[in-house]
This record gives structure tokens, sequence and C-alpha cells, in this order.
């Protein structure tokens, strides 16, 4: 190297070969300082540019899966507020039943029935006001708002005025009306097949009566034109829709085409639940949703039928609460696996984006003291140019 270099004042290589390792040494000691003092290996794009793509990524994902467990403990709140109501309106139903029982016995008067209207009544009225009352955050629950719907063929509202179903039916299931006589009407699920007849011994059906096909979970009120509706081969049906369901996200991504509650804009329900999403309905607990809107205990025969109609109304709302104890378990698996997930996302991001802080601190030392030695080499190289003026003396 000295014979290469000779006696030059104007260039000390040396110099700068020592100048390069104490920048390089210093910059790879600023390096640890900043990861050491950030915990974070990657501090810009370009300590890892695809480290810090794949780390943003999760980044989002994880808070995604955060906002996704808050989600679904809101829907649990929002289902047990309704469970709440159902409740209240369960209670109710089986006061009304032991009223329509008593009622329903000759060792009363006319007086005495009276009397058990009275409170009767009252208790309708209750049943009404539970129902449209229960909401949360300013959503209405258990009064058919998000209920689901039906879509009628060849049926008009003259002939049937109006349809409640239960949850538990299944969504394009297609109901058929085979036979219909002045003392019963017989209903098919011509999806499953099941068949259910409603017979009225005394006197027959009549305009605004109401229907409880309690074994198919489908509630009916008759039209002025009932005796219209079509059955054989052509017989009129109805179709079992979503209705305006509720949408809980419970996933951090968008998997489906269409993301609102309203069924009209879906090719169809299965379109509207996906990996990151539950969909569900909540009955019309109303009573006339229940099926009870008319019913009364003024008479024995009105007592009589009002006990059907009661336990026709009392299953509906098991069924509604056990549908909705089984969507907070559904909800409670659903946040377990957001936090398993959330903790294993969380985890593969660490290993990228976080500083090893025993290797940053050897690596620390290190640097530490090949800065220190290039320091004092940078002197000594810088001093070798001093020689050349022992040639002058």
């Amino acid at each position: 190297m000295a014979l290469a270099n000779g006696f030059r004042v104007n260039t000390n290589t040396t110099s700068f070969h020592t100048y390069r390792s104490y920048s390089n040494s210093q910059a790879g000691l600023e390096q640890n300082i900043e990861r050491l003092s950030s915990g974070l290996r990657i501090n810009r794009a370009a300590d890892d540019s695809a480290g810090q793509a794949i780390t943003q990524r999760m980044k989002n994902q994880a808070t995604g899966m955060r906002q996704a467990v808050r989600n679904s403990q809101q829907a649990t709140n929002y289902l047990q507020t309704a469970e709440g109501g159902l409740n209240q309106i369960h209670g109710i139903l089986s006061r009304m039943r032991e009223l329509a029982v008593q009622s329903s016995s000759d060792s009363l008067n006319t007086n005495d029935r009276f009397s058990i209207e009275l409170e009767y009544a009252q208790l309708k009225d209750e049943v009404n006001r539970i129902a449209n009352s229960t909401t949360y955050n300013n959503m209405t629950l258990i009064n058919g708002d998000r209920a689901k719907d039906v879509s009628r063929t060849g049926l008009s509202t003259d002939e049937i005025r109006n349809f409640s179903v239960a949850s538990n039916v299944a969504t394009e299931n297609q109901f058929e009306f085979t036979a219909i006589s002045g003392s019963s009407i017989t209903l098919k699920n011509a999806t499953t097949n099941e068949v259910q007849t409603l017979h009225q011994p005394d006197g027959g059906f009549g305009e605004n009566d109401v229907l409880n096909f309690d074994d198919l979970g489908i509630t009916m009120t008759l039209g002025n034109d009932y005796n219209n509706i079509t059955t054989g081969a052509s017989a009129d049906s109805f179709t079992i829709t979503q209705g305006d369901f509720v949408t809980m996200q419970v996933g951090a991504d968008n998997d489906a085409a269409h993301a609102s509650g309203d069924s009209s804009d879906l090719n169809g329900p299965a379109e509207a639940a996906t990996d990151n999403r539950i969909t569900l309905n909540i009955s019309d607990t109303t009573a006339s949703g229940l099926g009870i809107s008319d019913s009364e205990v003024n008479a024995l025969a009105d007592s009589q039928r009002a006990i059907n109609a009661l336990d026709s109304a009392i299953e509906k709302v098991n069924d509604e609460r056990s549908n909705i104890g089984a969507l907070q378990n559904r909800f409670e698996f659903a946040v377990s696996n957001l936090q398993s997930s959330l903790q294993n996302t969380e985890a593969s991001r660490s290993t990228i984006l976080d500083a090893d802080f025993a290797l940053e601190a050897a690596g620390m030392a290190r640097n530490q003291i090949l800065t220190q030695s290039g320091t004092a080499m940078l002197a000594q190289a810088n001093q070798i140019s001093q020689n050349v003026l022992s040639l002058l003396k």
C-alpha cells in the first residue's frame, strides 16, 4: 500500500478507506440506536420494503378484527335486549292464558267474564307496548321491523291481509293452500312437505280471523276475499323471504357484493350471509304477529279459542327465544375465534416488524467499538501525510 501510494499529499487513500469504514460503522450504530429506541426493526420502508407492506396489511387486518370483536359483543347486547322484551311478553302470555282458562268455565257469570276481559285486554295492549318499545340504539327489535317476509304468488291482500313468519322458518320455503272449506284450511310447506290443517267448528272462518299455523311457523289474517284463494294444481302460494334482516359484521373483510339489510337488492338470501357477516331475523311479537289481536274472553267459546291462540303465541315466543339464544352462543364463538385470529396475526406481525433487542444490543456494542476505533485510525491515517515533511528538512 505504501509503495503504491508513495509520498503523495493531495490524495490520502488510507484516510479515505478508514473514513468509509468509520461511516459504515456510524450508520450501523445510528440504526441500532433507532431500533432500540423505537422497538421496531422497520422504521421506514427503506429498512425492509416488502416487510413494511406486509406488516401494514396485517395492521389493517388486526384493527378490523378488533372492531369485529366489538361488533360481535354489541350484537350479543342487541340480542340480550330483544330476549329481555320477549321474556316479559312470555310472562304476560302466561297470565293471559290463565285468565282464558278461568273464563272457560261455566261457573262464571257475564259480569265475572267482563271483569276478566278488562285485565285480558290490558295485558294484550301491554304486549303491543313492549313489542314496540323494546329498542336498542333507537332501533326497534321485536315489533316485526326485522322479521322475515313473504313473496306472494297469486295471492292478494284482499285474500290474506298480512303474514307473520317465525324466525326458524327457512327462507325460500314455499307454502301452498291445498284445501279450503267452510270450517277448515290446509296449508302445506311445499319445500319440506309438512302439512297442517286448522279447524273452526263453531261457525267457520271469516274476514279478519287470525290463523295460527304454529307447526309451520306461519300466522296470517284472512281478508274479505279469502274464499277466492285457489287450491289444487295451480294453488295460490307464498315464499318466505329474508325481509329486512339484521346484518352484523363479524369479520375484518368484505366478501359480499351487497351489504345492505334489504333483501330487495340481493340475488338471494344466501348472498347476504358470508364468512365475514352474520344475518338474522327477529319475529313480530306484537299481538297481531302472535295471532292474539282478536282474541277475547267475553264468552265461553271465545275463551276456549283464546287458549288455543295463546298456546300458539307462547310456542312462537319460545321458538324466538331459542333462536336468539342460539345466535348469542354463535356470537360468543365468533368472538373467541376473532380473538384467536387476532393473537396469531399480531404475533406474525411482530416477527416481521419488531426489533430483536438482544441482536440490536449486540450490534450496537460492535458498532460502538468500530466507531471509536475508526475515529482513532482516521487520526492515524491523516498523520501519514505528515511524513512528507521529513523530506524537506
